[in-house]
C-alpha cells in the first residue's frame, strides 16, 4: 500500500483524501511514542530546510542512501515557500511509517499553524486538497520531536537555544503538542546564532539571537559538544559559527526558490562523532522533472 503512494507521489499524483488520512493517523500513533527529544545512534545524516523542493529532496534520497538501510533526521521547515509542500511531507510521512527507526521528524517553525497559513501550504492545500486537510497536516506536526541528540552528544534542533533554561532535561519535559508564545519551544524554533556575545532580541520579534558564550555554557551544561541548526539561509550551503565552531548551520534547499543559484547541504555524523558537510549541487530546471523521480525509484517499487 504504501509503495503505491511513493510511486503517485513521485509521479506528482494527489493522494486521495481517505489516503491522507490513514497516513496521518498512522504516523500520529508512532510519534506519539516518541520523546521530544530521541537518542539516536551514528552514523546519521541531518538534513536541513527543506521547504517543498521535491526533486531536491528526492535527490538527496538518491544521493545518500534509501531510508530503508540510512538514518536521517530532518530539522523542519519541510513546508511552505515551494511548489510541493504536500508532496515533500507526505513522503517524508510514509517513510517515517515504514521505517519509524531510520526517519526522525523535528518540527520548524514553519510547522506552526499560524506560519503555515501565511507562507504557502494552506494556499497549496487549499488549491489540491481542502482546508481540512492543511487541519490535519496541523494536527500531525504537533507531534513532531522538538529535537534530537545524536549519541548523547549532538543537540540538533530547528533553531537554537533559549535564555529561559540551561537544562536539557527541562527541554525534554516541555509539553510538545503546545506552543506558547514566548516560551523555551517557541525560542527552540526561532533562536539564531550572532557574533556578539549573551542573548539579544531577534528582529524576527520571536525568539532570541545567541552568542558564542552562552552556546558553550548549554553544551557544557549537558555534555554535549555541538549544535546542528537549520533556520537559516546560508549561500554555501552550511555555515560554521564561532570560533569554536561548534555551532552549524544546514541548509537543504538547493538553488532556494529557483533564485539563489546556492548549493543545498546535509551533515553527515560517523560513528566517531566527526561531523562533515555534503553538499547536494544545484540542478538545472530540466533535470528537476517527474522522470527523474520515477527512474529513482523504478526498480525498488
Amino acid at each position: 500500500m504504501y509503495q503505491k503512494f511513493i510511486k503517485k507521489i513521485l509521479s506528482l499524483q494527489l493522494l486521495t483524501i481517505n489516503e491522507i488520512e490513514q497516513l496521518c493517523e498512522k504516523v500520529i500513533e508512532i510519534l506519539i511514542k516518541e520523546s521530544n527529544f530521541p537518542n539516536i545512534s551514528s552514523p546519521v545524516s541531518v538534513c536541513g530546510d527543506i521547504h517543498g523542493q521535491i526533486f531536491d529532496l528526492v535527490d538527496l534520497f538518491r544521493r545518500e542512501g534509501d531510508p530503508s538501510k540510512q538514518k536521517y533526521i530532518f530539522l523542519g521547515n519541510y513546508v511552505d515557500r515551494g511548489e510541493y509542500s504536500t508532496e515533500c511531507i507526505f513522503l517524508l510521512i510514509i517513510y517515517k511509517i515504514l521505517y519509524p527507526s531510520n526517519i526522525f521528524l523535528v518540527r520548524g517553525n514553519h510547522e506552526q499553524k499560524n506560519i503555515s497559513k501565511t507562507y504557502g501550504l494552506y494556499h497549496e492545500t487549499l488549491k489540491k486538497y481542502n482546508v481540512n486537510i492543511w487541519r490535519l497536516l496541523c494536527e500531525v506536526f504537533s507531534f513532531f520531536n522538538i529535537g534530537c541528540i545524536v549519541d548523547g552528544r549532538i543537540f540538533c534542533v530547528h533553531g537554537g537555544i533559549s535564555p529561559k533554561t540551561i537544562s536539557l532535561d527541562k527541554l525534554k519535559r516541555l509539553n510538545r503538542f503546545v506552543i506558547n508564545a514566548n516560551n523555551e519551544y517557541e525560542d527552540i524554533l526561532w533562536s539564531d546564532p550572532h557574533d556578539d556575545k549573551g542573548f539579544k532580541e531577534s528582529n524576527r520579534h520571536k525568539g532570541f539571537l545567541f552568542g558564542g558564550d552562552v552556546s558553550n555554557i548549554f553544551l557544557e551544561c549537558n555534555d554535549l559538544t555541538n549544535i546542528i541548526r537549520s533556520h537559516q539561509f546560508a549561500f554555501e550551503g552550511y555555515k560554521f559559527h564561532f570560533p569554536d565552531r561548534n555551532v552549524v548551520t544546514v541548509w537543504g534547499a538547493p538553488d532556494y526558490l529557483g533564485k539563489f543559484g546556492n548549493p543545498g547541504s546535509f551533515m553527515k555524523v560517523e560513528e566517531d562523532l566527526e561531523i562533515s558537510c555534503q553538499r547536494l549541487v544545484i540542478y538545472n530546471n530540466a533535470i528537476r522533472n517527474v522522470d527523474n523521480m520515477k527512474d529513482l525509484y523504478s526498480e525498488k517499487y
